[in-house]
């Protein structure tokens, strides 16, 4: 008796578990402070795909391997996103395929002999989105728009960026690669 009463406690923590977790995801409502918790999420994965590899991965594999295309130096990505598929499935958490296909066109992703290979450059950002404050200003049903007031350690002035969200399947998804960067 106490082991079925252990089992059926247990069934329903994770039973109301479960279902807490899919009515957040679905919830339909997206506030200013999940838009920002998800740009936050968003400029990770823009920042890990840019770089070439998720340093919060254990057994990610990395080689330097570069190549030179059409007059371009490029860098192959690491293994947890080195094909299109892995790619957007990693970046599909967050943005719509439609950021992605912008975003895979705009910074010139390649795919060569079935793997991902950017250009070879050096970026960064100095914009602290983790001390960001956002405000909706435009909403329809399936569509909202935040702008982030985003402070800049070398300025007094925070930089300005609005952030479209789209509601793809229920999820709320970000409709730009580089809205968040």
């Amino acid at each position: 008796m106490k082991k079925l009463f252990t089992f059926l406690m247990a069934a329903a923590a994770f039973l109301s578990f479960s279902m807490g977790a899919s009515a957040y995801s679905a919830s339909g409502s997206l506030t200013a402070d999940k838009a920002l918790k998800q740009a936050l999420s968003a400029r990770e994965h823009y920042w890990n795909v840019m770089t070439g590899h998720n340093p919060k991965l254990k057994n990610s594999t990395c080689t330097s391997k570069t190549m030179k295309f059409k007059g371009t130096d490029y860098r192959f990505l690491c293994s947890e996103f080195d094909t299109k598929k892995e790619l957007y499935q990693y970046l599909g958490e967050v943005f719509t395929n439609n950021a992605i296909d912008k975003g895979f066109t705009k910074y010139k992703f390649i795919v060569y002999k079935g793997k991902i290979a950017q250009p070879n450059a050096d970026g960064g950002s100095l914009l602290e989105w983790s001390k960001a404050k956002g405000k909706l200003i435009y909403q329809r049903t399936d569509v909202k728009q935040y702008e982030f007031s985003v402070p800049v350690p070398v300025s007094k002035k925070p930089e300005k960026v609005k952030v479209t969200y789209v509601k793809v399947n229920g999820h709320w998804k970000i409709n730009a690669f580089d809205a968040v960067k």
